[in-house]
């Protein structure tokens, strides 16, 4: 299989739900027992102000940029987004930030049929902080973080979209209260 996968091609993006998502039935996004709603780990509340952050592939159409959703998608190009725009669902695409202003490294590719048949995730994890998978027989190549950009105390780009949104001022008295309220939790 030919490499073309390109990372600057690739983003990071925090989405965030719009009231009309929330209401709609179209959130319910089931294929095979798997739900696709990129909310589903946090509350409403949550989604409607913090986000998640997702990895994005920038495409320009007609000069447009659209950032095109493969993890949240049941199928391809399901959810594509614009900047600034609600998507047909009524995710909101607020803030991008390119791949590879997160991951310095350059890109180290790797079979995925042989990943999965020994240790050698193992090994790539103590060299890498991600790498390519590619599979010939799927076809397909992906980028794959080994870190968590899911978890907000991990997640610079979620952080850097709430200080642009909030201010610098904002964002530190919120997050300065975030922790007294942590270690209360954690004294009770």
């Amino acid at each position: 299989m030919r490499q073309t996968l390109d990372i600057h091609d690739y983003y990071f993006g925090v989405i965030v739900a719009t009231p009309e998502y929330l209401e709609s039935s179209k959130r319910v996004r089931l294929l095979d027992g798997i739900d696709y709603d990129p909310f589903s780990e946090i509350s409403d509340e949550a989604a409607l102000i913090f986000g998640v952050t997702t990895l994005l592939k920038k495409e320009t159409r007609d000069g447009q940029c659209y950032y095109i959703d493969q993890y949240n998608s049941r199928y391809k190009n399901e959810l594509v987004y614009q900047l600034h725009q609600p998507d047909k669902f009524g995710i909101y695409l607020a803030y991008v930030k390119p791949f590879t202003e997160c991951y310095e490294e350059e890109p180290t590719w790797y079979l995925e049929e042989e990943i999965t048949k020994g240790d050698l995730l193992f090994q790539i994890q103590e060299k890498h902080t991600y790498y390519i998978s590619y599979s010939r027989l799927q076809n397909s190549e992906a980028i794959v973080t080994l870190n968590s950009y899911e978890d907000f105390e991990c997640d610079p780009v979620r952080q850097e979209y709430l200080k642009q949104l909030l201010g610098e001022e904002m964002y530190s008295r919120m997050t300065e209260r975030n922790k007294e309220f942590v270690k209360d939790m954690d004294i009770q």
